[in-house]
């Protein structure tokens, strides 16, 4: 389950850069988001043969996200048509916040794999293409270089902020401390970050068009 939740959202990082370093971090709770009924899911990722947690995901949309979503899913019990058009509206969503908190540690090389492994996975379904699975294959070490000797400790978050005009990504630990902080201009890094939630065969698809449900 982590290696196909977790890694698979890595894919979009394509050619990425630095953010200013004043510039305040994505946050699943920005005024400017949706909020209440339909604007947000949850999620706890475990390991399901150890039955070890992993992280905490949460995902918030943008308001006219969450009116789309209000107008398809409102009042309505879960069922495969219902989840295929909230998959397919958060996917074009124009602006959302996806975090995953871990809550154990996870080594650098344990997570490269994972995310090597996860790229093999989309490329096979469609989502990228052979290069781009290359690409971000071979520089995914360099990108995170300050994740190398550290890894993911418990507590570290993990922040994707997709946009229409590129994706911010962050990593920060409890602390304060930040260790990256890039930005992939375009629509399509954003685009392909969603989908690795919300793609058919994630594992995180159900259990969070499950949680988007029920919170309200």
């Amino acid at each position: 389950m982590f290696a196909r939740a977790a890694g698979a959202v890595l894919v979009a990082l394509l050619i990425a850069g630095p953010v200013d370093a004043g510039a305040p971090l994505p946050s699943v709770d920005a005024a400017d988001l949706g909020q209440g009924p339909y604007s947000s899911m949850h999620m706890l990722l475990r390991k399901t043969v150890l039955h070890i947690n992993v992280a905490h995901i949460d995902v918030r949309v943008d308001k006219a996200t969450q009116a789309k979503l209000t107008t398809i899913a409102g009042g309505k019990p879960y069922s495969n048509a219902l989840d295929y058009q909230v998959a397919q509206a958060v996917m074009d969503a124009e602006r959302a916040v996806v975090q995953m908190k871990f809550v154990r540690d996870i080594p650098f090389g344990r997570w490269f794999e994972v995310v090597k492994e996860n790229l093999a996975q989309s490329r096979e379904a469609g989502l990228i293409s052979k290069e781009i699975e290359q690409r971000v294959g071979a520089n995914l070490p360099l990108w995170f270089a300050a994740l190398k000797d550290r890894g993911y400790q418990k507590g570290d978050r993990l922040i994707y902020a997709p946009r229409r005009d590129g994706l911010r990504t962050v990593v920060v630990a409890v602390n304060g401390q930040v260790f990256i902080d890039r930005f992939d201009p375009g629509a399509e890094p954003g685009h392909v970050v969603l989908a690795s939630f919300f793609a058919p065969k994630s594992d995180s698809r159900e259990l969070l068009i499950r949680s988007l449900l029920e919170r309200r």
